[in-house]
């Protein structure tokens, strides 16, 4: 409890004179490198993004495609069809949706409408169709389990919500899981140290602001995947993004309705007990870098004052790009991206940090594409 409290006043004192544009961005911020363009006839949608093996690969609804990108020289690769739904009649019901690259391997597992759908990027083909629904309610966020070769998808706007666990190597269907208490589902992550995958709930009857799920790795395999262990979060509303970093931490985004506080938490994922809460939310995708030793939070719902707007007809979104240093959980820089910037990715050997955008006000952001930030 102690290190939460001190981390925050920490924290707070540093944000105020962390904000900053592109070049003149703090020594501790990182840079603005250049903006990919990328062109669609539709307004561009985008959403859950990824990076893996020197590619960044970004669900592109505008265009029905998966858009992957050399990470390296930050350019446009490919733009790989595969029959996704587009921009449908509402947010859940568009595709694609989350990406998930297999390391090691040419192979992308995507979240589309009632499926997940498997593609060989180096063919640019479609491998497999996987059904998990026929509602018309998209498979939506993803995370891999690289030790028992599974991933995880939730299809969070199902009635009930559920999730669907996926063997890489059969690439079939091995068990579901319905939350029926649930509200919706969000961002998941998998713990390589004790064999959990770490799951961000909306809400229960029990924690109606949302709370954190383990599902043993165990229970999947045995193909009854159930939940271990809930924990209640302080000072969050909203669980979002999530990402695990040095340690037992585990980095909780917070995106609440109108008039909630915003904010970031950091928690031990093996017992929920609350490390840090952090003044800076809005966030929807999170991801660690271990190389800079630093997380990186898309925050497309980002407030200065830090009051929620979500819900607001006549919101003003700041979308920013919040970094938070690993080893002192602090929040060392808030950076300025474009228009529904939500989503991001990092390539540590190269330093990247891929962030979309979408057209919109801001002359530094006044197309839509990618942004490429530095990590430091």
């Amino acid at each position: 409890m102690n290190k939460a409290i001190c981390a925050t006043v920490l924290t707070g004192v540093v944000a105020a004179g962390a904000i900053a544009w592109a070049s003149d961005a703090p020594g501790n911020g990182p840079k603005l490198i250049t903006n990919i363009a990328v062109t669609s006839a539709k307004p561009f949608g985008f959403d859950i993004s990824a990076s893996s093996d020197g590619t960044y690969y970004l669900a592109d609804g505008s265009n029905a495609t998966v858009d992957v990108f050399d990470s390296k020289t930050m350019t446009l690769r490919d733009r790989i069809s595969a029959d996704f739904a587009g921009i449908g009649p509402t947010h859940d019901k568009s595709g694609p949706s989350g990406v998930i690259p297999i390391p090691g391997s040419s192979l992308i597992y995507v979240g589309d409408v009632n499926a997940v759908k498997v593609i060989d990027v180096s063919s640019k083909q479609l491998v497999k169709r996987i059904e998990v629904s026929t509602s018309g309610i998209r498979a939506d966020e993803g995370c891999l389990d690289p030790d028992h070769h599974v991933v995880m998808f939730s299809s969070g706007a199902e009635e009930p919500p559920f999730a669907t666990f996926i063997d890489t190597n059969s690439q079939a269907v091995i068990a579901k899981l319905p939350l029926k208490d649930s509200t919706g589902l969000e961002a998941c992550a998998y713990d390589r140290k004790a064999q959990n995958f770490v799951l961000n709930n909306d809400g229960t009857k029990a924690n109606p602001k949302g709370e954190v799920d383990l599902i043993p790795v165990k229970t999947v395999l045995e193909g009854k995947p159930e939940v271990a262990a809930v924990f209640k979060l302080k000072g969050c509303e909203g669980p979002t993004g999530v990402a695990l970093g040095p340690g037992n931490d585990a980095l909780i985004g917070c995106d609440p309705d109108e008039g909630g506080k915003q904010s970031t938490v950091i928690i031990d994922r093996t017992n929920g007990t609350p490390l840090a809460e952090l003044p800076f939310g809005g966030t929807d995708e999170a991801v660690y870098d271990p190389v800079s030793n630093r997380y990186f939070l898309a925050a497309g719902h980002h407030s200065a004052d830090n009051v929620s707007q979500v819900g607001n007809k006549a919101a003003k979104f700041e979308p920013a790009l919040g970094i938070v240093d690993a080893s002192t959980r602090s929040l060392v820089a808030i950076v300025p991206t474009g228009t529904g910037a939500h989503s991001v990715a990092v390539d540590g050997e190269s330093h990247h940090v891929f962030v979309p955008f979408a057209k919109g006000p801001s002359p530094d952001f006044a197309g839509t594409g990618v942004s490429v930030f530095g990590t430091e």
